[in-house]
């Protein structure tokens, strides 16, 4: 290792030294003249095929729409989503009046006389210890009854109306 350092000192003064030179010391000198300077031709080129394929695809027959059916495809028409809404709600529909066909079938095993029975307890499950629920049993037997008496006076009332016709 010491052996090489002498070696390292003797190389780098073997190698030349350059002065630097700034601009701002260049002082009487004179600039050069302005030069007029064209834009060259591959610019003038590239100009040229740009609005030489503008001209092509502006006056090109309308025939083939490929690039636009192309893109059709990914684009989102509104009566695409009228139709789509419009499914939905036919199915919907058909749901609300199969769960009412299926809860009505018979008129005494309908208990409760609400848009849905989980309205009582529609509220957050967690943190409840067990048994603390308060039971709804009564309520829902409170309204099947009045249930059953609506339809008693409606029967009632359609054997009145088929007697006096």
């Amino acid at each position: 290792m010491f052996a090489a350092r002498p070696r390292a000192a003797w190389a780098a003064r073997q190698l030349q030294r350059t002065c630097r030179t700034y601009a701002s010391e260049a002082h009487g000198h004179h600039s050069p003249a302005p030069v007029n300077e064209s834009f060259g031709k591959g610019s003038v080129i590239a100009l040229g095929a740009f609005l030489g394929t503008v001209l092509v695809f502006q006056f090109r027959p309308q025939e083939s729409d490929t690039w636009n059916g192309v893109l059709a495809k990914y684009r989102s028409k509104a009566e695409d989503w009228e139709a789509i809404n419009s499914l939905h709600t036919k199915a919907m529909e058909q749901a609300g009046y199969d769960r009412n066909l299926f809860e009505n079938a018979s008129a005494k095993h309908r208990y409760v006389d609400i848009s849905y029975p989980e309205a009582f307890q529609s509220h957050a499950q967690r943190n409840i210890q067990a048994g603390h629920l308060a039971s709804i049993d009564h309520v829902v037997e409170h309204y099947r009854q009045q249930h059953l008496k609506a339809e008693e006076k409606k029967a009632a009332k359609l054997a009145a109306a088929g007697k006096e016709a």
